[in-house]
């Protein structure tokens, strides 16, 4: 259900100052009889909308042709949509704009920024739940989504058709490629290209810094995380298993024929027999959804789940909502997989 709170007016004339530090400094230098202060500039109605309006291209993706979005003015009220968007949203500075988030994001398991998304007056269970009239309702001045829980086809076309601006995401979070082309997007049509291209370097060069060599004989590592009251295998395109290649290891949900994520039973984590299990904790229930599975007799006696080979990691420092969090994620994956060999 939508939490709501007091919706925010319409913003009829978005305010807002985009200046850089070099303009400010030069300002202050041509100014006589002016002593440079650490105090902040005062906004005035000559820096609003610096850079607005735009027109962003956006390349095309699975289901989409590539366009173009046009943003008259600087977003001062946003709706995120999934949870990456709201993260990425929050980390360069915007979280004070966002009026509705997914309310995963509050989990500490999952998002790196709960304080100030606390603050966020709306929030929904998942996008694909959501009624594109509940989001006009909110008057948002951009809204971001992914394609992931489906939105984009399901709403997207009203929200434009509605006068809203959306940025619909070309692809879902599922590589370390999709997380910063989409991140470089969400930057480009908020006015915060330098913030969100600093955001990108940290991840890549983390990533980079983090990863392993390649080695012929890649230990095979069962993920398997804890959703819907359930263990469920990670497989196909997902974050998670992008970051097990970089650590030097490959997915066992290969061998059992999964392309896509969902329930998995004693009998194919047998089928499987991996090298090694990573535990994903999405919901901060622990070990709890997966006692049963890993506990099972015949599942217990595998050597890939005997002490030392069983990893467990939060949400945030796998999947791609992490961001920067994802860095360390890969350090402790790298290592872990080392010790596999």
């Amino acid at each position: 259900m939508l939490k709501f709170s007091a919706l925010p007016a319409r913003l009829a004339t978005a305010a807002a100052v985009s200046v850089s530090a070099a303009l400010l400094l030069t300002l202050t230098a041509c100014s006589p009889g002016t002593e440079a202060t650490d105090d902040p500039p005062m906004k005035t109605e000559s820096m609003e909308n610096e850079g607005f309006p735009r027109t962003i291209e956006i390349p095309a993706g699975a289901v989409r042709d590539a366009t173009t979005l046009t943003i008259d003015s600087e977003p001062l009220t946003i709706a995120a949509l999934d949870y990456e968007s709201a993260e990425v949203l929050a980390e360069i500075g915007l979280a004070d704009r966002l009026v509705l988030i997914p309310e995963a994001v509050l989990n500490p398991v999952l998002g790196s920024h709960t304080d100030v998304l606390a603050q966020v007056p709306n929030t929904i269970p998942v996008a694909m739940e959501l009624q594109a009239e509940t989001v006009i309702a909110l008057e948002p001045d951009l809204v971001v989504m992914s394609p992931r829980h489906g939105a984009d086809t399901s709403i997207g076309d009203v929200l434009e058709h509605a006068g809203v601006a959306a940025l619909q995401l070309p692809a879902p979070w599922t590589s370390p490629e999709t997380l910063s082309s989409n991140i470089d997007l969400i930057g480009q049509a908020t006015g915060q290209e330098a913030e969100a291209a600093d955001l990108i370097e940290t991840i890549q060069t983390g990533f980079v810094s983090a990863a392993a060599a390649k080695t012929s004989e890649e230990p095979r590592v069962l993920v398997l995380t804890n959703q819907a009251g359930k263990p469920f295998v990670t497989a196909g395109n997902a974050f998670p298993l992008r970051l097990l290649e970089l650590a030097g290891a490959s997915s066992a949900s290969d061998v059992l024929g999964f392309s896509s994520t969902g329930p998995i039973t004693a009998e194919q984590v047998i089928e499987a027999n991996p090298d090694g299990v990573v535990l994903i904790d999405m919901n901060g229930s622990g070990d709890r959804l997966f006692d049963e599975l890993i506990g099972n007799p015949a599942v217990a006696t595998l050597p890939g789940l005997q002490e030392g080979r069983m990893l467990r990691v939060e949400g945030r420092d796998v999947q791609a909502l992490g961001l920067t969090a994802t860095v360390t994620g890969l350090e402790t994956l790298t290592a872990w997989v080392g010790t596999l060999a």
